[in-house]
């Protein structure tokens, strides 16, 4: 089966959405539970284009400074860490220049785009830095391997943001509300789901547009790190189908026979296997 007739899940998104970067579990497990046999794909939504003309009347929110509580009280719901100092230090007046960055990446392919979006989303959310800056934008692109002189030329030559003007609107065409949304389409018809939905949720919709798509067991805990390192500790407990406090002793117990390395980050923990065993 190839990706053009396979089962498609696609998310509307942004970058610096923090509901996005809460549903990063569900997006693993659905990868880990239905591999090649799912097809995914994102399409940029564009969040906040400037802070002078936002107002979110649901969150309150019309300020850089206003999302840190915001953040706060959506992590307690997520599970996924996040690092409210960014909004001190350097906070992001707009998310369209990391998605225009994200669009970059993806003309390097699905696979590229994909990777580079997790990392921009875990750079913004935990390690306090502003990824609309060209050097950070840059340097993520150069950590994940991609041509670093096909990904500026795709930003200074306006093919990135004119990628990203027609993500924009397909957003609206769609009359997409709230990030995430999801679109799920298969041989049974189109399902759309708004908001921050559950893995059973998803699953359950795929299944029903796409009836022959059958669910994997979840991997170990240590597979599943190797593989996606470093990873959130409500990660491994989406994924590998544990509950919150499994999860953190069996990441623990790894972590002191040195298979893994605890990283803390914002309101939780990262974990990654140590530098040595990835060579």
């Amino acid at each position: 089966m190839t990706a053009s007739d396979s089962p498609t899940i696609t998310q509307f998104t942004d970058p610096m959405c923090t509901w996005c970067w809460g549903a990063e579990p569900i997006r693993r497990r659905l990868q880990t539970a239905y591999g090649d046999r799912l097809t995914h794909r994102f399409v940029l939504g564009g969040l906040i284009e400037d802070f002078e003309t936002f107002y979110d009347a649901a969150n309150d929110i019309s300020d850089p400074e206003d999302v840190g509580p915001h953040w706060l009280a959506a992590a307690e719901r997520h599970g996924m860490p996040v690092d409210t100092e960014i909004f001190e230090v350097d906070p992001a007046q707009s998310t369209y220049p990391a998605s225009v960055a994200v669009a970059a990446a993806r003309q390097q392919g699905w696979e590229a785009g994909h990777r580079y979006l997790r990392r921009v989303r875990e750079a913004y959310a935990t390690e306090v830095r502003n990824v609309n800056r060209p050097a950070i934008q840059r340097e993520i692109a150069a950590d994940l391997g991609l041509d670093i002189g096909a990904f500026r030329a795709a930003i200074d030559d306006g093919t990135a943001r004119e990628a990203f003007e027609e993500d924009l609107a397909r957003t609206r065409e769609a009359r997409i509300g709230s990030f995430p949304t999801y679109r799920l389409t298969g041989p049974e018809g189109t399902r759309t789901l708004a908001g921050f939905r559950s893995f059973e949720e998803l699953a359950d919709t795929l299944e029903t547009v796409a009836p022959s798509l059958e669910r994997t067991s979840p991997p170990a805990v240590e597979q599943f790190v190797r593989e996606y390192g470093p990873v959130a500790t409500q990660e491994v407990a989406t994924v590998c189908a544990l509950s919150h406090g499994k999860a953190t002793q069996t990441l623990k117990s790894l972590a002191d026979r040195d298979t893994l390395v605890r990283e803390q980050r914002g309101t939780g923990v990262f974990w990654r296997v140590p530098a040595e065993s990835t060579g």
